[in-house]
């Protein structure tokens, strides 16, 4: 009688997890249907068509595949955009999440003061959300136009240390990657916000008792590490890999994001091969996730294994 009053509780609250779970899924649905589907599918017409347009009118002439094949054949500039884009985001997501791993672990510690250092590394996540972003980028883009007195406060007029160290050691190959790698230090912490706050959740959500048990059996703390809290958050690890290469494939100062738009509302106005190269950009965009997914979905541990 026990067993089934507790079957039939598990299996309601299976039901409600599951209604819980569709109602998230309804609004991002409703959000598609609404604002995403029709510019979606205007995407593909236009990427296999010339878009004309003339006193308020667009006409399109279909012309197949010739965008694409353009892309390929004649744009000199798409492809090496294409191989840089991916160069730079194979290092910035490796390292954001390997930052953001590091500093979820040092934060999940109890030390006085450890709110407000929460707060600090997620605080760039809201300072790059609506508005400000697009005030912070009109900024930047004023000072380096030569507009610093319209755009406020002065471009500081430093010395380029990174290049004078660079011609002092004659490009030296570490020094090279050092410089870079410090270039990238500020993008690194601007970009970790939300991948730390999920490596948190997942590190709070492992049992003490796990490590209590390590440290009986004589487990040192960088065995545990790699025995408890590496399997247990691998999950997490998934998810923000995922989370942050798209980020870094959306973000704005991803170069070969900047061209396509560039070639839909900049000189050439062409539409049709912008939208071409948008689904160019969204199928290896796609097929990154997939192979990533791939490799690392046989290496997660799950509660359930």
């Amino acid at each position: 009688m026990q067993l089934t009053k507790r079957r039939r509780r598990r299996s309601a609250l299976e039901r409600r997890k599951a209604l819980t779970g569709r109602i998230f899924c309804y609004f991002w649905v409703v959000g598609f249907l609404l604002f995403v589907a029709v510019p979606l599918v205007q995407s593909i017409q236009y990427a296999f068509s010339r878009v004309d347009i003339s006193m308020g009118s667009v006409t399109l002439n279909p012309i197949g595949w010739r965008n694409f094949l353009t892309a390929f054949t004649t744009d000199a500039e798409f492809l090496p955009l294409l191989f840089d884009s991916l160069t730079v985001i194979l290092i910035d997501v490796l390292l954001v999440t390997f930052f953001s791993l590091f500093v979820a672990v040092m934060l999940n510690r109890k030390f006085r003061g450890r709110a407000l250092l929460r707060a600090v590394f997620f605080l760039p996540v809201i300072i790059t959300s609506g508005a400000l972003i697009f005030v912070m980028q009109s900024d930047v883009s004023a000072q380096f136009a030569g507009q610093a007195g319209q755009a406020g406060m002065p471009m500081l007029q430093t010395v380029d240390f990174k290049q004078t160290l660079l011609t002092l050691t004659n490009n030296n190959p570490a020094v090279v990657v050092l410089t870079d790698a410090i270039d990238r230090v500020y993008q690194i912490i601007w970009k970790s916000g939300v991948q730390i706050l999920l490596f948190i959740a997942g590190l709070q959500a492992i049992s003490p008792a796990l490590y209590e048990s390590a440290e009986v059996e004589g487990s040192t703390g960088w065995e545990s590490f790699w025995k408890i809290t590496l399997p247990m958050i691998s999950p997490i690890i998934v998810i923000n890999l995922i989370y942050t290469i798209i980020d870094s494939f959306t973000d704005y100062s991803n170069t070969l994001l900047r061209y396509i738009q560039d070639v839909a509302f900049g000189t050439t106005l062409d539409y049709g091969y912008s939208a071409a190269l948008a689904w160019i950009f969204f199928g290896v965009i796609s097929a990154v996730l997939a192979l990533t997914v791939g490799i690392l979905s046989r290496r997660v541990f799950y509660m359930n294994d």
